[in-house]
């Protein structure tokens, strides 16, 4: 059964409208099955009874319509453009988080509206990669030259880390078989 220290986590980004955070969102809460409404009430700030019905028929869709294949673009999986790998850890070079790689595209997938509102705008024909950043509920997706591997070694503080990673071992996390959502 998934952790329920995950929920809070799991509830502040519940109503982010990026198509790859909601569906990574709905598909975590999925995993609590039947308990989802006994699990969220138990929680120290609770949602109110109307949230609660409203979450557990909306992770009911997502799971009828049926969840994302476990098949992966065949572009990502040509790791010879890419200069980092999943579970590596990086840190972006003009704002200076940190955090661990969790998949990558070999080009940004974003759509123009997003890309358009980027402030940098790096080029688009590149690998691009999801991001957890540490100390933070916050996933980021960035171009290959924004990224500096990070030689801290030290583990990232985030809520999904748990759910993407099933080991930290020699500075870097190792990837579990859970797909990364894609829109």
């Amino acid at each position: 059964m998934p952790d329920s220290s995950q929920l809070p986590f799991l509830l502040r980004l519940f109503d982010d409208q990026s198509p790859t955070v909601r569906e990574a969102v709905l598909q975590a809460m999925g995993q609590f099955g039947d308990e989802l409404d006994q699990r969220l009430s138990q929680l120290e700030d609770p949602p109110k009874v109307e949230q609660r019905q409203a979450i557990v028929e909306e992770v009911a869709r997502y799971l009828e319509a049926g969840e994302p294949s476990s098949e992966r673009n065949a572009d990502t999986d040509h790791a010879s453009d890419t200069q980092f790998q999943p579970g590596q850890l990086v840190q972006h070079r003009r704002y200076g988080y940190r955090g661990v790689v969790v998949d990558c595209d070999l080009t940004c997938q974003a759509d123009q509206d997003w890309y358009e509102s980027n402030r940098t705008q790096p080029d688009r024909d590149q690998p691009w990669y999801h991001v957890l950043v540490d100390g933070s509920d916050t996933i980021t997706y960035a171009a290959q030259t924004s990224l500096t591997e990070d030689s801290s070694d030290d583990e990232v503080e985030h809520p999904l880390v748990e759910y993407f990673f099933e080991d930290f071992e020699s500075g870097k996390y190792v990837r579990n078989d859970r797909p990364w959502p894609r829109a």
